[in-house]
């Protein structure tokens, strides 16, 4: 029924009660949020951080929301992506900002421990659905986790592959994919184009940057330091269990990106 299996009621948090505060992971594609969210959602404390506003997910969402929220919305599936039904083919269809309210208000209502409930974006997902609005208009004050991967060929290889096999999860099957330099660099300008929409978006907003290697290296101390950045109590003793993701990076990987390097 659910594309992610996790988009299920099985994965739902019990409602606290408590008073409920956002805060957004920005986010580029391949750059680990994926796992900072896992680790995240691991601790108990502060929500189950997911990329809510992806199309995959809005698909999903949309079918336990029922009409309410997606009302006269057909989702369908091509191939591997997702698509809406609305006329003609399309990749994102048109939600109005009450819509994206409603859907993100009764994610959080699901999804939410502590006193906090997590969301990751990546740019092109807000600059789509909010469009004139903000998250904080949608959801109140916000707090912002950066994510930046220093290695942007690394991380341009890995989403050129993730595109071309469609295989963004290590549970998802792969499909096959042809080396393109063209195609990488096109990634790595999109990469830097996003960044620049962050470093724009983010002046002057409460944040905290994760870097992408620090992470793989310290995932349970960078945990800990952004659970004190969300004032979380007794941040320093939670345990942070293993995030239960598989590493993709291969030797296609590798071989890819020497070939990038190497200007062939």
């Amino acid at each position: 029924m659910y594309i992610d299996p996790r988009n299920g009621p099985e994965w739902d948090l019990p409602a606290t009660g408590r008073p409920r505060q956002t805060y957004v992971i920005a986010s580029t594609p391949r750059s680990g949020s994926t796992l900072l969210c896992r680790l995240l959602w691991g601790t108990g404390r502060v929500g189950a951080p997911k990329e809510y506003l992806n199309p995959m997910q809005l698909r999903d969402w949309s079918l336990r929301h029922g009409s309410a929220v997606a009302a006269g919305r057909n989702w369908v599936l091509r191939g591997r992506a997702v698509g809406l039904l609305a006329g003609r083919w399309g990749p994102w269809g048109r939600w109005s900002a009450g819509q994206i309210q409603a859907h993100l208000c009764a994610v959080a209502d699901r999804r939410s421990s502590g006193a906090w409930f997590g969301l990751k974006i990546h740019h092109h997902h807000l600059q789509r659905w909010t469009r004139r609005r903000t998250v904080d208009d949608l959801l109140g004050p916000v707090r912002w986790v950066r994510i930046v991967r220093e290695d942007v060929v690394a991380q341009a290889v890995s989403w050129e592959l993730a595109l071309q096999s469609g295989q963004w999860a290590s549970w998802q099957a792969p499909g096959g994919a042809i080396y393109s330099r063209r195609r990488i660099a096109r990634r790595v300008r999109a990469i830097e184009a996003a960044e620049q929409y962050w470093d724009r978006l983010l002046v002057g907003r409460p944040q905290m940057t994760v870097h992408y290697a620090t992470l793989r290296a310290s995932p349970e101390a960078t945990v800990r330091s952004l659970l004190r950045f969300l004032d979380v109590p007794g941040a320093d003793g939670v345990v942070v269990p293993a995030p239960g993701t598989v590493p993709q990076a291969n030797r296609r990987n590798a071989d890819w990106m020497a070939r990038f390097h190497s200007g062939r």
